[in-house]
Order: C-alpha cells, then structure tokens, then sequence
C-alpha cells in the first residue's frame, strides 16, 4: 500500500483491484469517495477495538461487514488530508471513549463488594459521590440497598470501593479499626495551603499524625477545660443579657446582628398578653459566641463580639456603682468573617464542579477571588502570630526567671515553687506551647542540635538552651530545664514554634468553631419543637444556678438535664455529613441475623453517616423522637445520667414484674412548669437507657473530636443560662427545617427564631 500510495504522489492516480476474500471493490468517482471512506475505516477501527477490548486480537474477518463492493481502490490508496486525518482521529477517540464509558457504566451497576447487593444511581465517573453530598438522596443511598444489619456497598470517584454501615458495632469496629481517611488530593492540597501542612485534620496517619495529636491532646486535659468554665459562663452570661437587653426593649439602637429580623411586639396565644419578642437568625449569633469562647479558653484572648459601656444614670450625683446601667453592642470582628470566609474557600476550590477551572485552582492568578482569599488569610495568620508571639515570650519569661530563683531557693522552698504551675497548667495556649516546643527541640536532626549547642552556653544537653538532662516534663515534671530564654532563642526557631502552635489553633478553630455554632442552632429548633423539654431545663437551671452573678460556679456535670438536650440534638442533628476510613485489612461483617457473612476487602473506603447511624432503630429506641430522657433518669429529687450497662442487667435478670418495674425510670414529680405537659412527660419518661458506644457526632478511635469535652461543655452551660429566663420558638408559621451542604458540614439554611422572657 506504501508503494502504491507513492506512486499516486509521484505520478497520475492509477486503478487497481484489491481482492478481499474473492470479492472486487467496485470503483467509482473519487469526488464521492471522502465521507465513505471515512465511516469504512471508522467502522473498522470500531470494530477492531472492540475485539481487543473483548480480549481478542485475530485478525478481523471482513467478510460481513460492509466494506464490500462499496469504496473504490483510488479511495484507499490515495493519501489522505489533514482534515480527513483529524476527523478519523476525531472518531476514533470518540468510538473508544464511547466504549470505556459503556464498560465503565456497566461496572457501577454491579455491587462493588462481592455478597452485597448493588445500590442504584452510580455514575461511571464519580460513583455515588454526587448522591452523597446531596441531604435529600441519603435516605435513599444508605438504606434502599442495605443489607439487614445495614451494610451498603458503593463506588467512590475512580471506581473506589466503598462501603457504609449503620449497625453501632459494625461503626465501632471500623473507627477504631485505623485513622486512616485516605483525602482527595485537592482537599489535602487547599486544606494545608489554608491549615498549614501540619493541621491534624489532614494528615493520613502514622508517626507525624500520632506525634500532632499528642500535641494537641497535652493542652486538652480535664484541668486545662475545667479551668474555662468561668470564662464560658460569663460569654454565656453576656450573650444571654443581651438577649434580655433587646426582649425589654431598652437598647434597640444598638441592635446591629447581621441577618436578623430585630426586634416586635406579638400577642401571646395563651394568655392574650402582648409580649416583647427578639427574631434572630440563629446560626450568626451563635458564631460570636463560639468564637468569643474559643478565644478566651484556648487563645486566652478576647475577639470582644459584645463590647460592653457602662453609662451613668442622669439622676445619679453620687455616682453609686449601683445605678450604673450596663449596656452592651452586638458586634462582629473583622476576624469572624475572614475565619469563616477561610473554611468555606477550602469547600468551594475542593468541589467537582471547580477541579477544571484554573481561576479557582490556581493562587497566583491575580482574581478577585485570590485577592479576597489572600487578604483573610492575611487577617488570620496576622492576628494567631501576633497573640502567640506575645504568649510565647510571657511564657519563656516567667520559665526563665523561676529558673533563676530556683537555683537561690531551698529544697523546700523549691517544692512549694513546684506547686506555683497550676494556673499555668491550666492555660491550654501556655500548655500548647510547651508541648511544641519540647516536640521541636528534642527531635531536631543531630547536625542542628550540634549548631545550636554550640552556640549555647550549655553543651550538654539535648536542647540547646537546657541548663540540664534531656527527661521531658512529661517525666520530670519540669519544663523549665528545656527552655531557652528569649535572648537565646533564634528567629528561625521562634518563627517555626509560632507557626506550629498556629496551625494547631487555625485547625481547632475550623474544626469546632462553626460545629458548635450549628449544634446550638439545631438545639433551639428542637427545644422550639419541644417546650415542655424548655420546662424541665428552666426548672434544672433555677435549681443549680439560683443567682449569675460573679460568684457563680458554673458546671455541665451539674446540669445532666441540660447536657442531655445537647446529647440529643446531637444525635437528631449530627453538624457532620459523613466521616471516611480506610480499612488496613479484611474485615468480616455479619448481613443478618441468620448467620450471614460477607468480606470486606483491604484498602475498602468506609463511609459514616453519623445521623444515620443515630436514626436506625437497631442503635437507639423510637430512634426518631426527640427525647432527652434517653440520657438521664430522675433519682432522689434531681437529673442523674443513666447507665446504660446496668440497666439492660437489670432488665435482663427481671423476672417477675415488681423487678421490672425497678429498671422503668421513676418520673419527676409535677412541678408549676412541667405540669401542663404530663402526658407529654410519661411518655418520654417511659423510654429504655440509650447506649453511649452507639453515638458517633464526636465520632470514635484514634481519631475522636479532642474538643469534644469542651463543646459539650460551652453548649450545656449556655443552654442552662439561656432557658433559665428564657423561652424560644419558630419565629415563622408553618417554618420547615432545610438544611444545605457546606463542604463536609450540614447546616441549615437560614433558621429564625424568636425569644421572650419567661413570665414565672
């Protein structure tokens, strides 16, 4: 053909005969010859790729197709053009992506895990990553296709197998099985452009993750969040005056929260009373308060979202402390928008529909969008330098100078030195801080340790500013032998410890802040939905905080009640779509209560859905009502949490009903706010104990919430304050909760509602 085909270029076109299996091509004008030789060489190549794609490369028998009698000789000899060159490429790609995406098609519509049924509505190219991220497909994803004990089997991007479960057991095993998480690439690379390429929340696993974590455990202790209490109540105590400020109408012209309905007068429909009623779109509100309480216990560092003036009443001459009027402006930072504008910037560069789009991906094109993301970046790292810069030298100043006098002190005089700490033990920045720092000193590669000693004044120890032995304060009990002083310590160092223990804050804030705001939010839509559970709060609050004042000692562990408002909402309304894991080796599952086994193959990716684990009936009972009572028992006049564990003993060794009815919580007695909702009451009274190692909002293993003491801790007391003196509702008839996907967070879209003083 080569020769013949130089011929035609060299000389006239010549005619010839190419016998296929005995059978003569007709020949007919060249004029007409282009488009059919282009379908006959596009059909042939067609259907040679199909053999090959079956697996069968012999050579393709023509006699049926039809190529006979059809194309003349001149056609296929003659040399084509560049345009009939590109349209054949053109078709040929087209023809096999065509097929790839049949063939793929064809593989999602079968189960990705052998011994489960196949779920429906797989994409070839994404799997069913389009129905997780849509709220409403959820029902339908994790449990139209399920097996009896809840196993789901699903195709993630890239034909990834997948998996979900909803049975509690088969969830324990899988978060505690690995850390593992195994993120896109595009979030892992926007996350640390924002986060920093140490935030815990990124990394996948193994030596770096385990050694962050221990970082961030250090400041998390029981004494370091018990020792915040004081500082929540009061952010509590000030977003609730406020509240009280606005419903008695003396301070509207300083009513200034974005996004809310202000204040209005409406009829009570029970006592035909006007009341006075504050309309807030909850969500923003309960973004400053997170946000003022994560700076005041983690960052020990006021954001001020309620300024407060004191003024003077005109009729005062003596200026008596006690005809001061406090009044407070509802205001929110700079920072608060730059820190939320952060986390939704990751979601938005992360998403599908933006992975093509090189103005979103790419940071160094000058877009208004990079410009906007630069400037809150800015705003942020500006601000966590700035205060951990200044808690970094308060701190390498008060070690160094107990160093000095340690060296003049006694023995005894030392030890009670020793018991000076706890107020800085009790600091989270402070014990962050330490932590870093005893991390970054005492891993440094030889060679810089080496450098440092020898330029230090002391050459034998493993920090390079220690005046003794490398024990850690962890064993020692003393960090101040691995402290070095402000004087000797380099920038490059100081700049790394700063940017560490920013990362670490940036990461927490991202994580907890906007969570804890959407929990509260959910929480007073459900205590809208419930007044009589308002009741027994109101009544709980009054109980253990008769007085808010400044001697007021604040404590969720006193408010069981109230933090099992919060455990519910939890569990109802879960702020986390899913979690991943990647599982590390096979795990066998059970599919039924018959004996049924399946295999879960290595490296599966295991999708949870925590609201829908919350929601199954095999995990909690009546899984769909609202009811703080699967928390909490009334026992010897007050709420006590209930122990799951032994009343399912006790219920179990019932044998005769006068020993049943001792496992059956005893109902509180009737009180002048419970006692119009008794039938509402006794049923929920009635409800068995609910199990902890069943609830994941906080999710479970290696790779629990570290914060989650804390939240549940800044969300009881506040409840407590709040329905102590007031009382909440849908601020909208017929109001139906809609919640929208902001990356891996589910919230609601807008949520009014609207707040009285209680009358009693």
């Amino acid at each position: 053909l080569y020769k013949k085909q130089a011929a035609v270029r060299s000389q006239q076109p010549f005619q010839t005969s190419i016998i296929m299996k005995d059978n003569l091509l007709t020949p007919t004008s060249t004029s007409s010859s282009n488009g059919r030789m282009i379908i006959a060489i596009s059909l042939t190549l067609f259907a040679f790729l199909i053999e090959l794609y079956n697996g069968n490369t012999r050579i393709l028998n023509l006699n049926n197709t039809i190529l006979h009698k059809t194309f003349t000789t001149t056609t296929l000899l003659s040399f084509p053009s560049l345009t009939t060159i590109t349209i054949l490429l053109t078709l040929t790609l087209l023809l096999t992506l065509l097929l790839h995406i049949h063939r793929l098609q064809q593989t999602v519509s079968k189960s990705s895990i052998p011994g489960l049924p196949a779920t429906p509505h797989a994409q070839f190219l994404f799997g069913h990553y389009g129905s997780l991220v849509h709220p409403s497909s959820h029902q339908t994803l994790f449990r139209s296709s399920a097996t009896p004990s809840g196993i789901t089997s699903l195709w993630g991007p890239g034909l990834k197998v997948c998996a979900s479960v909803l049975k509690a057991e088969h969830v324990r095993l899988v978060l505690r099985h690995t850390p593992s998480r195994d993120f896109s690439s595009f979030v892992v690379r926007h996350g640390r452009k924002t986060l920093g390429k140490d935030s815990l929340v990124l990394i996948e696993g193994g030596k770096e993750w385990r050694r962050t974590r221990n970082v961030v455990q250090k400041a998390f202790t029981i004494g370091a969040i018990e020792g915040g209490r004081g500082a929540v109540g009061e952010c509590a105590v000030a977003m609730v005056g406020w509240l009280m400020t606005m419903v008695s109408g003396e301070d509207q012209q300083r009513y200034c929260a974005n996004g809310c309905n202000g204040h209005k007068c409406v009829q009570d429909t029970e006592t035909g009373k006007d009341r006075n009623v504050v309309c807030l779109d909850v969500e923003y509100f309960f973004k400053l308060f997170s946000l003022d309480v994560f700076g005041r216990v983690t960052m020990d560092y006021d954001f001020e979202c309620l300024k407060k003036a004191t003024s003077i009443d005109n009729n005062d001459n003596d200026h008596d402390s006690s005809n001061k009027k406090t009044c407070t402006c509802f205001t929110s930072p700079p920072e608060a928008a730059a820190f939320e504008y952060l986390e939704r910037d990751v979601g938005v560069r992360a998403s599908p529909k933006n992975l093509l789009n090189p103005l979103i991906q790419c940071y160094w094109l000058p877009t208004k969008h990079n410009r906007e993301y630069y400037a809150n970046l800015k705003l942020v790292n500006t601000l966590m330098e700035g205060v951990i810069g200044l808690k970094l030298d308060e701190f390498l100043s008060r070690a160094r100078q107990r160093q000095l006098e340690q060296k003049k002190e006694t023995k005894q005089e030392q030890k009670r030195g020793g018991d000076g700490d706890d107020e800085e033990e009790h600091n989270m920045i402070t014990m962050m801080l330490r932590s870093v720092m005893e991390q970054y000193y005492h891993q440094q590669p030889k060679d810089q340790k080496q450098h440092h000693q020898n330029n230090s004044s002391s050459s034998s120890s493993s920090c390079p500013f220690s005046s003794s032995t490398t024990t850690s304060f962890q064993e020692s009990g003393n960090t101040d032998n691995i402290i070095p002083s402000t004087t000797t310590m380099t920038k490059s160092d100081r700049t790394q410890i700063i940017n560490n223990v920013s990362h670490i804050l940036h990461t927490l804030l991202v994580a907890g802040y906007e969570t804890t705001a959407i929990s509260l939010s959910y929480t007073m839509y459900c205590l809208s939905k419930h007044p009589r559970c308002q009741d027994r709060a109101c009544e709980e609050a009054r109980r253990v905080l008769p007085t808010l004042d400044d001697n007021t000692k604040f404590d969720e562990d006193a408010l069981p009640y109230c933090k099992a408002v919060i455990m519910e909402t939890l569990r109802v309304h879960t702020p986390v779509i899913f979690t991943t894991r990647v599982s590390s080796k096979d795990l066998t599952l059970d599919t039924d209560d018959d004996g049924g086994m399946v295999t879960i193959p290595k490296d599966t990716r295991f999708v949870i859905h925590p609201t829908m684990v919350h929601l199954d009936e095999r995990n909690f009972d009546r899984a769909e009502e609202f009811l703080p009572e699967r928390w909490v028992r009334w026992e010897n006049g007050g709420w006590v949490d209930r122990d799951f564990e032994k009343e399912r003993k006790l219920a179990g060794a019932a044998s005769d009903e006068a020993a049943a009815a001792s496992t059956t919580p005893t109902p509180p007695p009737p009180s002048s706010l419970s006692d119009k909702y008794t039938k509402e009451n006794a049923q929920a009274d009635t409800i068995s104990a609910a199990n902890p190692q069943s609830f994941f909002a906080f999710s479970d293993g290696a790779r629990n919430c570290i914060g989650r003491r804390l939240a549940i801790m800044e969300m009881t007391i506040f409840v407590a304050v709040l329905f102590r003196d007031m009382c909440v509702d849908l601020a909208e008839e017929g109001y139906e909760l809609v919640k929208e996907r902001r990356f891996v967070i589910l919230a609601p879209n807008t949520l009014p509602i609207a707040f009285w003083k209680r009358d009693d």
